[in-house]
């Protein structure tokens, strides 16, 4: 059995810890806001860093809410134990693995593969220790259908289902994936993870790319109820969920 743990620390950005490896996902907000420090208050510092583990530091694109260079920092307390896969849109000098779309490299025992974005960048798929991870980036169905004409609201509908067919076609079987639910875009704010849910079946969903609304979170879980997957209920930076696998 693999534990996995997961802590939440601020829109898109999330720490998932395994017994070899610490992978950082679209990590930008680097001050504490929560009266509380570290990893606690969605925050990492040198000290949240597990001493003897290979860290992956994950950015999906260059949305100012997905990016922040304070990362490439971390080089100077890990050293070599930290490898940056970053999406070949993010504008850097920083040593590190970009990569576009639908291409897949071998890091640090981890395999990654990416996928398609319904804006920009791309989605990542990380096998690691046994467990199966997608972490959607900025891929959504963003229909915006309070704002959108009816050709805009189809034409991101046929994005997202197109895309949907490749992750399904690709990717067998999913333990934990992370799927904004983003309540700007009104009604039907949760339809790209419901969707997602459906198809996919991943045994824990997480939800994220709401900001400041994490009522979002439970607004999404009263209308996704789902029997084979668990959802995260994230109520504040620095929530924790514990998965055993």
């Amino acid at each position: 059995m693999q534990t996995v743990k997961i802590t939440y620390l601020y829109n898109s950005g999330f720490a998932v810890e395994l017994s070899e490896h610490f992978l950082v996902f679209d990590y930008y907000m680097d001050h504490v806001d929560t009266g509380r420090r570290g990893m606690a208050g969605g925050v990492l510092t040198a000290r949240d860093f597990p001493a003897d583990k290979q860290v992956l530091v994950f950015v999906s694109h260059r949305h100012a809410d997905h990016y922040n260079s304070v990362i490439f920092k971390w080089r100077r307390f890990l050293g070599d134990r930290v490898h940056y896969i970053l999406s070949s849109d993010v504008p850097v000098r920083e040593k590190a693995l970009r990569l576009e779309p639908y291409q897949a490299q071998q890091v640090a025992g981890a395999m990654v593969s990416t996928f398609g974005s319904t804006d920009e960048g791309v989605s990542f798929f990380v096998e690691v220790e046994g467990v199966r991870i997608f972490h959607a980036g900025d891929f959504n169905l963003w229909h915006w259908q309070e704002e959108s004409t009816v050709a805009e609201v189809n034409a991101a509908k046929r994005a997202f289902l197109q895309e949907m067919e490749k992750l399904k076609s690709s990717i067998s079987a999913l333990d934990i994936a992370f799927f904004p639910v983003d309540p700007r875009q009104g009604r039907g704010f949760e339809a790209g993870a419901r969707h997602f849910m459906r198809v996919m079946q991943p045994k824990v969903l997480v939800p994220m790319h709401f900001g400041e609304q994490v009522d979002a979170v439970q607004r999404f879980v009263a209308a996704a109820p789902a029997a084979h997957t668990r959802i995260f209920r994230i109520g504040a930076r620095g929530d924790e969920l514990q998965v055993n696998l």
